[in-house]
């Protein structure tokens, strides 16, 4: 009977056991991918960054209503994240980074550069997330949002945001930048990556505001108004990098 039993038993342990190490193969090269993918990254921002010229426009509006309101809700496209990271890294935001696997490399970039963060989405269950950043904004930290992240669709604005400015009372601040050369990628977003030694121009848009007592049906006409600045907003960037690249050289 117990030689029956091993006869038996021992092929499944014997599998179990090559799974078991298969898995922490995989697991172990998932991590060295993760380190190599963070650290090329951090590497390729501040190469950038280190090397090209940037123009602000309006950034006092920045200055001023942080100074009335205590904290803002800073809301770019999704395609803005990789080089937001270093155009903002002094402004003292923590971003909300999704909590997919992928989320978590973009996390470490992030922290690289002295952003706290919160994981998780403002849509798609998102409640815990929403939770933490209206306490945030409430304890006058301003948070950075990818209104239209972090699946899409690209420059479609999603209901948290417009939530999150009314349940915490802060306004909507736009922001935008183009890069005078850039590469985009074949991603859902497009996602934007400047070349190095060039121009960038980042644009602050005015405040915007969501009233405390806005009703559930208005939430959608209140998402098309800030859809439709920052698409001005990114207009008005893409004009004065392309009257940047007219301008005669010395």
């Amino acid at each position: 009977m117990i030689e029956w039993y091993c006869k038996v038993t021992l092929p499944f342990i014997q599998l179990k056991n090559i799974f078991t190490m298969q898995a922490a193969k995989s697991s172990w090269k998932k991590r060295i991918q993760h380190w190599l993918i963070t650290r090329i990254l951090v590497v390729l921002i501040r190469v950038t960054g280190s090397t090209t010229r940037v123009r602000r426009l309006n950034h006092q509006v920045l200055k001023s209503t942080l100074e009335e309101y205590g904290s803002v809700i800073v809301a770019t496209w999704h395609q803005n994240i990789y080089f937001s990271i270093w155009l903002l890294r002094k402004q003292e935001l923590t971003a909300l980074i999704s909590s997919s696997d992928d989320g978590q490399a973009i996390y470490d970039v992030f922290a690289h550069y002295g952003y706290q963060a919160v994981r998780g989405s403002t849509t798609r269950g998102g409640i815990q997330a929403l939770k933490q950043l209206i306490k945030l904004l409430k304890n006058k930290t301003s948070v950075a949002i990818t209104p239209d992240g972090p699946l899409g669709p690209p420059e479609k604005i999603q209901s948290g945001v417009i939530l999150l400015a009314k349940y915490a009372g802060v306004p909507i601040i736009p922001w935008h930048y183009e890069a005078a050369h850039q590469w985009n990628l074949n991603s859902w977003d497009r996602h934007k990556i400047p070349k190095p030694f060039s121009t960038i121009i980042e644009a602050f848009g005015e405040p915007f505001h969501v009233p405390k007592k806005l009703l559930p049906e208005d939430v959608p006409v209140f998402c098309e108004k800030l859809e439709t600045i920052l698409k001005e907003l990114a207009q008005k960037t893409a004009e004065e990098i392309s009257n940047k690249n007219k301008m005669p050289k010395n």
